[in-house]
């Protein structure tokens, strides 16, 4: 398993989707529950979904 840092432009389209999730849900105060967020959110990255488009659909369709 290799490791990379993030580009500046990779960071900013994650914490984005982060943002706008958080916002929807109505948890962007609560911490834990943007932890869990940011979580799901590095996981669907590092599993090759790299635009803000197919993150947050990836991220409305884990909403339960």
């Amino acid at each position: 398993m290799t490791s990379r840092h993030l580009t500046r432009e990779e960071l900013r389209v994650c914490v984005d989707v982060v943002k706008a999730i958080s916002r929807e849900r109505g948890c962007e105060r609560d911490g834990a529950a943007v932890g869990k967020i940011m979580h799901a959110v590095a996981h669907l990255f590092s599993r090759g979904m790299r635009t803000h488009e197919e993150l947050v659909a990836a991220m409305r369709g884990e909403a339960t």
